[in-house]
C-alpha cells in the first residue's frame, strides 16, 4: 500500500511538472501572438527582395545633395512637419511625399500619410503619442519625376525641443 501510495504521489509530481510547464508555454505563445511589440518590420521582406531598386531611389537624394530633416520647432503630437533642404540649405519643393511611420515597441501599428506643403515645408497629420524611437520611410517624387525614398529614426519626446 505504501509503495503504491509512493508511486502514485511520484507520477502525479513529474506531471505536476510538465502540466505547469506546458501552461508557461502556452501563456508566452499567445501572448507573444497577441502583443503588437512581437511583429516583424512591415514591408521588410519585400523590401529585402528589392533592396537594389531601394538603394537606387536613396542614391537619388544622395545625388541631388537633398536632406530631409524633422521640424523639432514645430512638431507637435498630432502633426510631423518636415523640411527638404538642398547643398546650401535652401528649400526644395517635391511633387510629391509621403511617410509611414512606426514606433520601435509597437511595430504592428504602422501610421501613412501624405504629406501637404506648408510655408516652410511639409507636414502630415501622424499621431506622436508614445515617447521614445520612431521609425520614418520617407517616399516621394522630384518636381522632374524621379522617385526616392530614405529611411531615418527619429527621437521623439513629447514635447517640442524648442518650447
Amino acid at each position: 500500500m505504501l509503495e503504491r501510495n509512493a508511486r502514485r504521489f511520484w507520477i502525479l509530481f513529474v506531471l505536476g511538472f510538465f502540466a505547469i510547464d506546458f501552461t508557461i508555454a502556452i501563456v508566452a505563445i499567445s501572448m507573444a501572438a497577441s502583443d503588437p511589440s512581437f511583429r516583424s518590420i512591415p514591408g521588410f521582406g519585400e523590401r529585402s527582395v528589392h533592396w537594389d531598386d531601394w538603394q537606387q531611389k536613396q542614391r537619388v537624394l544622395d545625388d541631388l545633395g537633398w536632406k530631409i530633416e524633422l521640424d523639432r520647432e514645430r512638431t507637435d503630437k498630432e502633426k510631423l512637419r518636415l523640411r527638404i533642404v538642398d547643398r546650401d540649405g535652401q528649400r526644395v519643393k517635391v511633387a510629391q511625399l509621403s511617410l509611414k511611420l512606426f514606433h520601435y515597441t509597437r511595430v504592428a501599428e504602422q501610421q501613412s500619410a501624405k504629406c501637404n506643403e506648408s510655408d516652410d515645408g511639409y507636414e502630415a497629420d501622424i499621431q506622436l503619442q508614445k515617447p521614445g524611437l520612431w521609425n520614418m520611410d520617407i517616399e516621394g517624387v522630384t518636381a522632374d519625376g524621379k522617385q526616392f525614398w530614405t529611411q531615418q529614426t527619429i527621437r521623439w519626446e513629447m514635447e517640442p525641443v524648442g518650447k
